[in-house]
């Protein structure tokens, strides 16, 4: 598995395949901070409308990376090639999970960093816990989505379809839920508070959140995360590549 995952970090680093991306969050980081800096009073106010902003266009990023770790390998067939020289299903699986993990990873930092310093040239300094306990308790929903990403990419045959699917779940995919639960499924409500993307925008401001609904978010992401990851595991195991 470290060979693929060598493998593919030379080919992301050679071809600069993840370049324009990075370049766009640290760029959408300080527009969210100047943005931010004429409605907000303290460094504190800033770093969470950045971040709960930006969690509605940083999907739309992690597309990139689901082309990169995905997509590539099904249209270009990489993953024929990997499994005729004798790489397991399970480790070539594995490794573009770790890679799509790391590279969220580096998206979601690389906004924050960005969203930070920008933070500290308006503001001046703060607490670096004002920006690290949102950002930390943001990343396991960020790799939810990253999980829900996967699966996309491994249920659709056509990776623009996931993409498109994917868009459209971050953008529009939690109101639509919302009021189905709301209208016909009352009692489920509870439901409610483990939809990922509207707790990725709401998260920031720890303060309105009980220590109840914190664990909901998390340990409900947590979950969705895993389901995503197991269809996708069970359908690459069974997919026939041609």
């Amino acid at each position: 598995m470290i060979n693929l995952l060598k493998s593919d970090g030379y080919r992301i680093v050679k071809s600069s395949l993840c370049f324009y991306s990075i370049s766009g969050l640290i760029l959408l980081g300080a527009f969210f901070g100047f943005l931010g800096s004429s409605s907000t009073d303290t460094a504190k106010d800033l770093i969470e409308s950045g971040l709960s902003n930006g969690s509605m266009l940083i999907p739309i990023f992690l597309t990139n990376i689901f082309m990169v770790c995905w997509g590539h390998d099904f249209n270009y067939r990489v993953v024929n090639n990997s499994l005729i020289a004798g790489v397991s299903r399970k480790t070539f699986f594995l490794s573009k999970v770790v890679l799509t993990f790391l590279l969220t990873l580096l998206f979601v930092s690389v906004y924050a960093v960005s969203l930070m310093v920008t933070t500290i040239l308006l503001k001046g300094g703060f607490p670096l816990d004002v920006a690290i306990k949102p950002f930390l308790v943001q990343l396991p929903l960020y790799l939810a989505a990253s999980c829900l990403g996967i699966c996309l990419f491994n249920v659709f045959q056509a990776s623009y379809t996931s993409v498109a699917a994917f868009i459209a779940i971050a953008f529009i995919g939690d109101t639509i839920l919302s009021n189905i639960i709301s209208n016909y499924f009352e009692k489920f409500d509870v439901l409610l508070d483990t939809l990922f993307f509207s707790n990725l925008r709401s998260i920031t401001d720890l303060t309105v959140f009980t220590s109840e609904q914190l664990q909901t978010a998390l340990l409900s992401s947590l979950i969705y995360g895993l389901i995503a990851l197991a269809v996708s595991f069970n359908v690459f195991r069974n997919r026939e590549f041609k």
